[in-house]
């Protein structure tokens, strides 16, 4: 009862307290507080984004801040600085002509030089959180950055100077300008010109700031458009959401400015348009289909005889019983890739070539689709990468790509949103939206691209499918959702499922190919930093792909099926050893012993979706584990051998005994980046990790495994 009491009077003061605020703070606030509320509300992005970044959703955002060259930090310094200027701007012009258009009472005269003061002081978070978080990957060098950075400022801040005084000069009663103005507002012109018939100062300065920060989004769209190659130039992804804030701040504080005299909501009227748009021109995401040189795939014999190519996959095993590894690789971001690629590399060194070369199958989602497709691209024609390319394969599963996606977004993403659906595909032909932009990235990153001007031709299905034949490559699965039935969808060069319905690539696209990028890309659309899509070929089963994680986010579920429909035919009774891994890139989940329950309004909102990404690995890891037994019940030992191998990313009491304790926190928490960025700290985690599980029990008990029960041959040297 103390506690219900307590409660009301809480409740009944913050009531009272609200009330008084409401009643005490004159009309006036409140009702400039409505006209500026953009400039206010991009204020705050620009302030509380490197805290919401650091502390609140570290593993989301914080990487954003993380710049890789001296470059990358001088242009973010530009784009804050142009962001601050313009929410400074576009406040400062409402402030001045509100009584002139509102009728309003004048709220305060402010100095036109506290301008660029206000204006340092909204910038000052992003720079401040940027230089310091980019310490470790820039040195000393950073400080060469944030001089070029303020010196790339002063040079905008002059050119718009330069613009304003030129427009003063030249911009007359009779200029088009005001012509326009004169029509568009319907005669009723209040606010934008003064007593003379001339554009106000403050519109003018606008119209100056807009045509400064066209020329460097024009710039920027050109220089850092996204390109198929390595160590390219590439504008940071924290660039280009200072400038999607400035280029808001000026699009929707104008549109408001306008609106808001004739009572029109511009939320309502933009989403109006922009729902038309989309509907009338059809506007939506693609991905590539290619002419396949086979036709007619789904009733191919030779893509359905799996029987034929494991036992051209494993003929270097020299004997009757044959030893088979599936692997299976879990989604997780850009760390899923990176753990993805090292686990693979490593146990080729721990195990040697008889291991590589006796995977069969590779099922992986999301992230780990990613880190799967840079290991198989450095195959050689003997089944298993070289050993010079190991390190390769590690940096282009860990290279950042969250750059090309925030190009994207600023770009043909944003022409669509703004009701402007043509302009990707006339100005940014073949980099239509922000996920061919991230393929582009990936692209670049593959072997035969390091070559400038001479890159190799593009890898597809269609080219591994000739290797999968040969049996240089194990069959890889690319699980995809689809978003208009809820159900899994396998990217693969072989046909599966033919006869059960299944749906794979072969089945709904059988006279198609795509490209391997693609097909990664397809399986690794993590929500919102690349968009769904569907096929540009418009056939009739024109379904979307969502990321294979909404389905398995293990690749496991595709793993077993095929394994018990394999192990039941026949003519595989010569399989007689199984090896299932699971590769997940995170720490074994383990039950907190304080669980604190603080929530309210953050549970109300983002409850359901954290309880969807949570749930994910526990339920996946029990899951895994009770469809082994199953599977081992069915095939009892005498028969197949089947053992199964999970590989989680080491814990923190694991680290602990390994003496290894950098990436984790004095609380014990290792919170690796979900986005498409690593950093060199989480780089080495990565490494030190697997040394850690490399020297651990389950590799030696795998190594025991391997070389001792199934007499598998002991690595070279």
């Amino acid at each position: 009862m103390k506690n219900i009491f307590g409660g009301i009077i809480l409740w009944a003061g913050i009531v009272l307290a609200i009330l008084a605020g409401w009643l005490l703070i004159p009309t006036t606030f409140w009702q400039y507080l409505f006209f500026l509320r953009i400039p206010v509300l991009m204020g705050l992005v620009l302030i509380l984004l490197p805290a919401i970044a650091k502390f609140a959703l570290p593993a989301m955002l914080k990487n954003l801040f993380v710049l890789r060259g001296i470059w990358q930090l001088a242009f973010t310094i530009l784009g804050a600085s142009a962001a601050a200027m313009c929410v400074i701007l576009v406040a400062y012009t409402t402030i001045n002509n509100a009584p002139a258009r509102f009728g309003v009472p004048v709220l305060l005269e402010i100095p036109r030089g506290w301008q660029y003061l206000f204006a340092t002081a909204l910038a000052l978070p992003i720079i401040i959180a940027a230089t310091d978080l980019s310490q470790e990957e820039l040195e000393q060098r950073r400080w060469l950055g944030f001089t070029g950075g303020l010196l790339f400022s002063a040079v905008f801040l002059g050119a718009f100077d330069l613009a304003r005084e030129w427009l003063n000069v030249h911009i007359s009663v009779d200029h088009w300008l005001v012509r326009i103005i004169e029509l568009v507002a319907k005669n009723v012109p209040n606010g934008y010109l003064n007593d003379l018939g001339e554009l106000d100062a403050d519109h003018i300065n606008t119209f100056a700031f807009f045509l400064v920060l066209l020329a460097v989004y024009l710039v920027a769209f050109i220089v850092f458009k996204p390109r198929p190659i390595r160590k390219k130039r590439e504008a940071s992804a924290l660039f280009y959401v200072t400038l999607l804030v400035a280029i808001a701040t000026l699009f929707l504080g104008s549109l408001t400015f306008y609106f808001d005299y004739y009572r029109v909501s511009v939320l309502f009227f933009w989403l109006l348009i922009s729902a038309l748009m989309y509907w009338f021109f059809k506007v939506d995401h693609f991905f590539e289909l290619k002419e396949d040189s086979i036709k007619n795939k789904s009733t191919n014999p030779q893509l359905q005889d799996f029987t034929a190519v494991l036992n051209q996959r494993l003929e270097h095993q020299n004997h009757d019983e044959k030893t088979l590894v599936v692997v299976c690789a879990s989604g997780g971001g850009i760390q899923a890739s990176g753990w993805t690629a090292q686990v693979l590399t490593g146990l080729q060194d721990e195990l040697g070539t008889s291991f590589t070369k006796a995977i069969g199958l590779i099922s992986c989602a999301s992230g780990g689709s990613v880190g799967a497709m840079h290991y198989l691209d450095r195959f050689s024609s003997k089944g298993y990468p070289d050993s010079d390319e190991r390190e390769n394969i590690f940096v282009s599963a860990t290279q950042d790509s969250l750059d090309a996606t925030g190009w994207g977004l600023a770009y043909p993403d944003l022409w669509r949103v703004i009701s402007l659906p043509l302009f990707p595909g006339i100005f940014a032909k073949n980099l239509e939206d922000r996920g061919i932009a991230l393929e582009t990235d990936w692209q670049g990153e593959l072997k035969g691209w390091e070559n400038k001007k001479r890159p190799q031709k593009r890898k597809s299905l269609a080219s591994w499918r000739e290797q999968i034949l040969k049996g240089e490559i194990p069959i890889p699965i690319f699980n995809t959702t689809l978003v208009e039935d809820g159900n899994r969808f396998l990217v693969t060069p072989m046909t599966f499922g033919a006869t059960s319905g299944k749906k794979c690539f072969n089945t709904l696209y059988e006279d198609y190919d795509i490209d391997i990028v693609t097909a990664a890309r397809l399986s690794a659309t993590f929500p919102y930093i690349s968009p769904i899509c569907r096929n540009n070929q418009n056939l009739k089963q024109n379904y979307h792909m969502a990321d294979g994680g909404y389905f398995d986010n293990s690749g496991f579920v595709t793993s077993v099926e095929w394994l018990n429909d394999l192990l039941g035919k026949p003519q595989n009774r010569n399989i007689k050893r199984v090896l299932i891994l699971q590769i997940n890139p995170f720490p074994k989940p383990v039950p907190k012993e304080q669980i604190r329950g603080n929530g309210g309004w953050f549970m109300t909102t983002i409850g359901p979706l954290l309880t969807l990404f949570k749930v994910r690995d526990p339920v996946l890891t029990t899951r895994n584990k009770l469809e082994v037994e199953m599977l081992q019940e069915q095939y009892p030992k005498a028969q197949v051998d089947i053992r199964y191998y999970p590989i989680h990313f080491p814990d923190h009491e694991m680290s602990q005994k390994a003496e290894v304790l950098s990436f984790y926190s004095e609380q014990g928490e290792y919170q690796p980046p979900l986005s498409w960025k690593l950093t060199k700290k989480e780089k080495q985690a990565i490494h030190k990790g697997w040394a850690i599980i490399a020297s651990g029990k389950q590799i030696q008990n795998l190594k025991t495994l391997w070389h001792s029960e199934w007499g598998m041959p002991q690595p070279l040297g």
